[in-house]
């Protein structure tokens, strides 16, 4: 039998813990007569077996409930495939995110505005927050919105310029507020969302960074810089451009990168 003082030091387990344990009824303690809890090597051993499950990455509602069930069984089996498909599930969501810091980062470093890359880039799946500042749509795509947003790590907040409105002789661009994936992790949402989304094939695009305030990311004279390196280079726009912004400026206030996909012929 082990006082609490003991029980804490042999499992690694702050005394408080050890009360946390008592609450869920993973460690069931004695108190002898003169009011000092005791505990059973049992004890011991069932706490580690607890943590151990959490080591899996179980809940703790999952690893108490896997305690009381028989160990070495099929289920048990399934229940360690289960867990181990959605580890890695996790895993690959980690990576994208870690891909996206390294972006992000890269284009803090770099110079926006300072060049143009030519690239080929994944098509992309989309599904409209708005028509340009009518916002009622979302309404009507509430559902695949939110598949999107359980994936943030993968979809991304962007914005579709028309090709048309880029090119016609208004002063601003009204550009659609969209929740965009490439088109090769479509398969992530279920079979109503897929025949929901919309898809914008970009292809052989260029790719340049610029900062820029919200205001100023919508008036037409911040792509002169574009349109000049297209005329120079031979090329024509395509279709409609893809907008990632950083969102860097968080309260709004400041400039922001934007990385803007043009696909062109």
């Amino acid at each position: 039998m082990y006082r609490m003082k003991e029980f804490s030091a042999m499992t690694g387990l702050p005394q408080s813990k050890v009360r946390f344990y008592e609450k869920h009824g993973l460690v069931l303690s004695d108190r002898q007569e003169n009011g000092y809890r005791v505990f059973t090597p049992e004890d011991a051993f069932r706490s580690n077996a607890f943590r151990t499950l959490l080591q899996y990455g179980f809940s703790i509602d999952e690893a108490v409930a896997m305690l009381d069930e028989k160990q070495g069984t099929e289920d048990f089996e399934r229940s360690l495939l289960r867990q181990q498909e959605k580890l890695r599930r996790e895993a690959d969501l980690i990576a994208y995110r870690l891909r996206r810091l390294d972006s992000t980062l890269g284009a803090i470093k770099s110079e926006p505005g300072s060049g143009f890359e030519l690239v080929d880039a994944a098509d992309q799946v989309y599904i409209n927050s708005s028509h340009g500042r009518d916002f009622r749509v979302s309404l009507e795509n509430e559902r695949t919105i939110s598949q999107y947003y359980d994936l943030l790590s993968i979809t991304s907040c962007a914005r579709i310029i028309k090709k048309d409105d880029l090119l016609d002789n208004r002063p601003v661009v009204d550009p659609d507020y969209v929740m965009t994936m490439p088109e090769h992790e479509s398969y992530r949402l279920d079979e109503q969302a897929q025949a929901q989304v919309k898809r914008l094939c970009l292809g052989k695009c260029i790719r340049f960074r610029r900062q820029a305030t919200r205001e100023e990311s919508v008036r037409k004279e911040t792509f002169a810089d574009l349109f000049e390196y297209l005329e120079s280079h031979g090329y024509r726009l395509r279709s409609d451009l893809m907008l990632f912004p950083s969102f860097l400026n968080l309260d709004g206030l400041g400039s922001d990168i934007e990385t803007l996909y043009v696909p062109i012929s």
